[in-house]
């Protein structure tokens, strides 16, 4: 959590007094709240709101984030390539590209990584990606049957498959979809002003900001319109582990189908998988 401090203070391309004074008060934050029994995602969105405040800072991801969608771009046509005239099995397809793409941090937190040989990476990990839980035809069948469904989106990078399942969500549902993003930036997630950029509001029916500055789904800081889509969805398409790791504990309320790459072991112990696992679960209320 601390790493992640420091790496978006290096980013922010401030001096070094006020780099220092950012990761201080981040430490402070940890040091305060860690033994509060609040959740993870609850402590590291403190954190990082200081991180920002301090830094003066709006979006030090900004670059980085551009340059996600750029490589993801490219990569693109490795999946529609393997697209037919079969919408059902397309699903399976897209909404594995989405999480394997997931595990691509495009440009951030210093991958080493070079355009090409993330090209070779991604094209690999979607040939022979296998998911180690596989709800696709449970999920498939919830989006079908689905009246209003919420996307809540994750990365950019990973954005860019993801518009790819809400295309073939379009194509086996008539169910009204509302796309979620940042309300203020946070990490390299896609907020409205990369939505835009990628046309996603020409994709679904309401594209609504989350709230503000936050880690995943923090409720104490959600838009009401953000909070209502959630209510009134019969499906969420959840995306990725910070979305997850906060929406978790609110499994008992909504029908929520999870699609990440576990990334750290925590998450990994929470649903029973090993680190690095492709997953597609469904959690439907009682």
């Amino acid at each position: 959590m601390l790493n992640r401090a420091e790496y978006e203070s290096d980013l922010s391309g401030k001096g070094k007094e006020k780099r220092f004074a950012a990761v201080s008060r981040a430490l402070d934050v940890i040091r305060s709240r860690f033994d509060s029994n609040a959740p993870l995602h609850e402590i590291s969105t403190e954190m990082h709101r200081t991180v920002y405040d301090t830094l003066g800072v709006d979006d030090p991801y900004k670059g980085k984030k551009q340059l996600a969608n750029e490589i993801a771009m490219d990569l693109i046509d490795e999946v529609e390539d393997f697209l037919t005239e079969d919408n059902e099995k397309n699903f399976r397809k897209v909404l594995l590209a989405s999480i394997v793409s997931n595990s691509l941090d495009f440009g951030v937190m210093g991958h080493e990584l070079d355009n090409r040989d993330l090209g070779e990476h991604f094209k690999k990990e979607f040939k022979e990606g296998e998911l180690a839980i596989d709800d696709v035809d449970k999920i498939k069948e919830e989006a079908k049957n689905a009246e209003k469904i919420t996307y809540i989106l994750d990365n950019c990078g990973e954005v860019v498959f993801d518009s790819l399942v809400l295309d073939q969500i379009k194509e086996i549902t008539d169910a009204e979809i509302d796309l979620l993003v940042r309300g203020a930036p946070i990490f390299n997630d896609v907020t409205l002003e990369e939505a835009l950029e990628l046309n996603l509001d020409k994709k679904v029916d309401n594209l609504i900001e989350l709230g503000d500055r936050a880690v995943g789904v923090h409720f104490n800081y959600t838009s009401k319109k953000a909070e209502e889509s959630l209510e009134d969805s019969d499906l969420i398409l959840s995306k990725g582990m910070a979305n997850y790791e906060s929406l978790s504990e609110y499994d008992d309320e909504y029908n929520i189908a999870y699609t990440l790459r576990t990334k750290c072991k925590p998450v990994a112990d929470s649903i029973g998988v090993e680190v690095n696992s492709n997953i597609a679960k469904l959690k439907k209320t009682q």
